[in-house]
């Protein structure tokens, strides 16, 4: 699968992390900024369209959308209508958090967005994958925010030799600099993911 930004690094949604101007400055230099959308809302204080369209504003590269999926019926009718004005707003990327990505990628294919969904075990893995996510954030145990239990290169090698072997998977946790990055891509992984130092810098 082609790779959605010209350089294979995924600014993580964070809290905070999502200003539309350190989203919009990772998308522009060749990575893939994404929103986090309470963030952007609530912290930030920007109105979410308005937020999407501040950062379309300052760059015309790709940026993605963050949705975390919790078992709330107010937050689930909020993330309903902030995908709508995502998709509204020409936005080509989901990355999905927590439960079970299905109804988001179902919305998602019908306009031609591409779902990544967070997972930390191959258990979790195969499930996304069988509700259609296009990739997967593969959470290691060196993430400074959301933890998973394995080892960036053993989990890739746990993948790749467990039927994941099309699937773009992507490095999250333990990458700050380049030779982070060349590390993660001779393992196996299509891209990472990056967090931290984004809020470092």
């Amino acid at each position: 699968e082609e790779w959605m930004a010209a350089v294979p690094v995924i600014k993580g949604p964070m809290y905070p992390g999502s200003n539309p101007e350190l989203v919009a400055a990772v998308s522009e230099a060749g990575g893939l900024g994404v929103v986090q959308p309470i963030s952007m809302t609530y912290l930030y204080g920007h109105d979410f369209r308005a937020g999407l369209r501040l950062i379309k504003s300052l760059t015309s590269k790709p940026f993605g959308v963050n949705f975390t999926i919790v078992p709330n019926k107010k937050y689930a009718k909020r993330m309903e209508e902030w995908m709508d004005i995502s998709i509204d707003e020409g936005v080509k990327f989901f990355l999905t958090s927590l439960g079970k990505p299905g109804a988001v990628v179902k919305k998602a294919e019908v306009h031609g967005v591409r779902v990544y969904h967070d997972v930390h075990t191959p258990g979790v893995a195969r499930k996304a994958c069988d509700m259609g996510v296009d990739g997967l954030i593969c959470l290691n145990d060196s993430m400074g925010g959301q933890t998973g239990n394995r080892a960036a290169a053993a989990f890739a090698a746990e993948l790749r030799g467990g039927g994941f072997e099309g699937v773009p998977l992507v490095c999250a946790g333990g990458v700050a600099n380049g030779a982070g990055l060349r590390a993660a891509l001779d393992a196996g992984y299509a891209g990472v993911q990056m967090g931290t130092r984004f809020i470092a810098s």
